[in-house]
C-alpha cells in the first residue's frame, strides 16, 4: 500500500506546477468572500469561525480557477477531461470593523483532481468549536491503484502560525480488504495504529507509540500533503 501511494504521489507532483498563479491574485482585505476572490475563480468550500480566539469570526475558503485553457481532454480511462486549474486555500481573520484581512494563502495544500481515474481529493473542511481548522482529503482511483484512503489534518493557530496538532487516516486495500488506521496527537507526541480487515469489525492489532518531535509542522511548512515522511508514513 505504501509503495502504491508513493508512486501515485510522484505522478501527482508532475502535474502540480501546471497553471499555478504567478501572484496572489487575492485582495488583501474585503467585507465578504466575493470581495476577496479573483474574477473567474469558483468557490469549492468556505467556512467561518473563530480561529485566533479574539471573539471575531474568521473566514477560510478553497477556490479554483476556471480558465478553459487549463482543462485537458482525455481519451483513455476515467473522466473525459482533467481540470488542471490551480487551487488556493485562503485564511482571513475578521476585524472589528467587520471586514476580513488576509493571514495565509496556500497554493499547494489542496490537491488537484489531476488524473482522469482520480476521484475528487478535497473532502471539505470545518472550524471546530475549539477553533481548530480541520481539512479532509481522500485518495481514490478507479484504475491504477487498489488502495483507497481518507486523511484529516487538524491545525491550531499558535504563535502566529497554524500548527499541525492532529492527523488521522483510514487506509484500505480493495483487493485484500486489509485496513490500517492512524491517529496521531502531535501535542502529546502519541500515535495509535489499528490494523484490520473490511470483512470484520474487530481489529487484528492495535499498536500505541510515543515519538519525539523537536519542532511541530505547520500548514506553511508542510506545503503539500503526503510528502512529509513521519514514522514510516507520508502525511
Amino acid at each position: 500500500m505504501k509503495k502504491e501511494l508513493l508512486t501515485l504521489l510522484i505522478i501527482l507532483s508532475s502535474f502540480r506546477s501546471f497553471g499555478q498563479p504567478e501572484a496572489n491574485n487575492l485582495n488583501y482585505m474585503g467585507n465578504s468572500l466575493e470581495d476577496i476572490i479573483p474574477t473567474g475563480w469558483t468557490i469549492l468550500n468556505a467556512q467561518t469561525g473563530d480561529l485566533n480566539k479574539d471573539g471575531i469570526s474568521d473566514l477560510v475558503f478553497v477556490i479554483q480557477d476556471t480558465d478553459l485553457k487549463n482543462i485537458e481532454p482525455n481519451d483513455g480511462l476515467g473522466t473525459d477531461s482533467v481540470d488542471l486549474n490551480p487551487r488556493m486555500l485562503g485564511i482571513y481573520f475578521g476585524t472589528k470593523s467587520g471586514s476580513y484581512q488576509q493571514k495565509l494563502i496556500s497554493h499547494d495544500f489542496i490537491p488537484l483532481r489531476d488524473l482522469p481515474t482520480m476521484d475528487e481529493p478535497f473532502e471539505g473542511m470545518k472550524i471546530t468549536n475549539k477553533g481548530a481548522l480541520e481539512i479532509n482529503l481522500k485518495l481514490w482511483y478507479s484504475a491504477g491503484s487498489w488502495s483507497t484512503s481518507q486523511h484529516q489534518y487538524k491545525f491550531r493557530f499558535e504563535d502566529d502560525v497554524f500548527v499541525l496538532i492532529g492527523y488521522a487516516s483510514e487506509e484500505a486495500h480493495r483487493g485484500s480488504g486489509e485496513t490500517t488506521n492512524y491517529r496521531i496527537n502531535f501535542i502529546k507526541r502519541k500515535m495509535k495504529i489499528t490494523r484490520g480487515n473490511l470483512s470484520s469489525d474487530n481489529p487484528t492489532s492495535i499498536e500505541r507509540r510515543k515519538f519525539k518531535l523537536e519542532k511541530r509542522k505547520t500548514l506553511q511548512s508542510l506545503e503539500r500533503p503526503f510528502e512529509w515522511e513521519f514514522e514510516g508514513i507520508y502525511l
